[in-house]
């Protein structure tokens, strides 16, 4: 068929545009107002529009009262843990994109990028039997000896192959090959036992949850968290820094963010509630916490946004420590506290006040943290001084914070590649990083311990 002038107008004329202003012009349709009889209203009948009349419908209850599956949600502001006055909330899904220089300003920390001394004189001075073949097939349980079959999220866009369409993958997921990879490491350094009886007053809790606070700037933030593992002992964690440590940090300056601040990323409520629940009673066994050891569930972080998430795990649990330990109103842990004596002779009493020099209660609390990700491990260490955040004046806090410990790498697969370059791989293996794990692992034991020297802190 030649296509003629009408034709070609007639396609001009079916265009989006055209029928746009067609519908614009002749789409409205005018419904003129209906006409009342004039015998109906003769006789006082009411006509009723229904083009305006809304049906009245019958409220449908549930045929069972209390069905969960049809329970109205209660509004926030009727809620018990309503406040008027908002606070910060804490998640793990919460990222500090300043990274420990934030979490130390909320913190009130003094930052040191190593590991304490009396963690680094333990490492590599206990040799495991057999550590590289133990470690390698660990690795390889928690990659590859597994019969998990899930569905693998979408890999990123490979650049060296931008439009290639990836196939979903069925395997092991991220979170369960580090839990895998976590008890593993766990078994081998609780090998150990036999050499360090010490050992045997360990305890492992898993899925513990524990709420907490922190007063910065007079402001509320709250943390709701469950940790994947709590490692107890029988005696609490011993300093790693001494009392010259920590009065030498009242010289150290915080630094600031401005005009930026610190609590800049996290998100506000009204719903909350001030309470101090480390997950555990106080008059068990084993109940002195050692180590906090978790998973992270973001993969898209950086090195330094999850060390900044171990800093505000450690405050909030040793803020809920301190508290249960010495009271709602402890500011500094370490200070001079005064003692009162009395003594009775029959009839008469005599009263003596005196203030010792010394720091015995509130004492500082010390905690460990590992996060054990897919290939990696980071190492935080830290002691609570003061939970006084509201200025930058005074003693501080203090942080260790470890190198990344590289266990091995996963290489992506490049499936446009010939077969040695086809499926991922794994290289790069360096138990170095399982060094680190068992100096921790092996902190605080009564038989590696010896004498802590201020010169040992740089």
């Amino acid at each position: 068929m030649r296509l003629t002038l009408c034709l070609r107008a007639g396609i001009r004329d079916c265009t989006v545009r055209n029928w746009n202003k067609v519908w614009a012009c002749r789409g409205k349709f005018y419904d003129p107002p209906a006409k009342i009889p004039q015998s109906l209203l003769d006789r006082g009948v009411e006509v009723v529009d229904m083009t305006h009349e809304k049906p009245k419908l019958k409220e449908w209850m549930p045929p069972v009262p209390d069905d969960p599956r049809f329970v109205k949600a209660i509004p926030p502001q009727e809620q018990p843990d309503w406040k008027e006055e908002p606070a910060f909330v804490h998640k793990d899904d919460v990222r500090l994109f300043e990274g420990v220089k934030q979490a130390c300003l909320i913190a009130k920390a003094q930052h040191f990028e190593s590991f304490p001394p009396c963690v680094e004189q333990t490492i590599g001075a206990v040799e495991t039997s057999d550590r590289d073949l133990l470690l390698q097939r660990a690795i390889m349980q928690s990659q590859v000896w597994n019969t998990d079959e899930d569905k693998l999220p979408k890999p990123p866009t490979d650049p060296r192959k931008p439009i290639w369409k990836w196939k979903r993958k069925y395997g092991i997921t991220r979170l369960k090959s580090s839990l895998i990879l976590l008890r593993n490491l766990l078994r081998m350094a609780h090998s150990h036992v036999a050499d360090f009886p010490s050992l045997s007053n360990r305890k492992q809790i898993s899925d513990l949850p524990f709420y907490s606070y922190i007063m910065y700037k007079d402001k509320p933030i709250v943390m709701q968290e469950t940790l994947d593992l709590l490692l107890t002992s029988d005696q609490m964690l011993p300093l790693f820094g001494d009392e010259a440590d920590i009065d030498a940090s009242v010289m150290h300056k915080i630094p600031d963010m401005w005009p930026v601040f610190p609590t800049v990323d996290f998100l506000e409520t009204n719903n909350y509630e001030l309470s101090n629940d480390t997950g555990f009673r106080k008059d068990g066994l084993f109940t002195c916490p050692h180590t906090i050891v978790q998973v992270p569930r973001k993969t898209h972080w950086e090195s330094q946004h999850y060390q900044a998430a171990q800093v505000m795990t450690c405050l909030q649990y040793t803020a809920a420590l301190a508290r249960n330990r010495f009271g709602e109103d402890v500011r500094i842990l370490p200070e001079p506290i005064c003692v009162q004596h009395v003594m009775v002779e029959q009839t008469r009493l005599f009263f003596t006040f005196f203030q010792e020099d010394v720091r015995i209660l509130p004492e500082p609390i010390c905690v460990q943290h590992v996060m054990v990700e897919q290939t990696r491990l980071f190492f935080t260490f830290f002691q609570l001084n003061t939970l006084d955040l509201g200025s930058d004046t005074g003693i501080k806090n203090l942080v260790w914070t470890g190198p990344v410990g590289q266990l091995f790498e996963k290489v992506q697969g490049q499936p446009w590649m010939p077969r040695p370059l086809k499926f991922d791989k794994l290289e790069n293996f360096d138990p170095t990083a399982y060094e680190n794990f068992l100096a921790v692992y092996l902190s605080g034991l009564s038989e590696l311990q010896r004498p802590f020297q201020a010169s040992d802190l740089s």
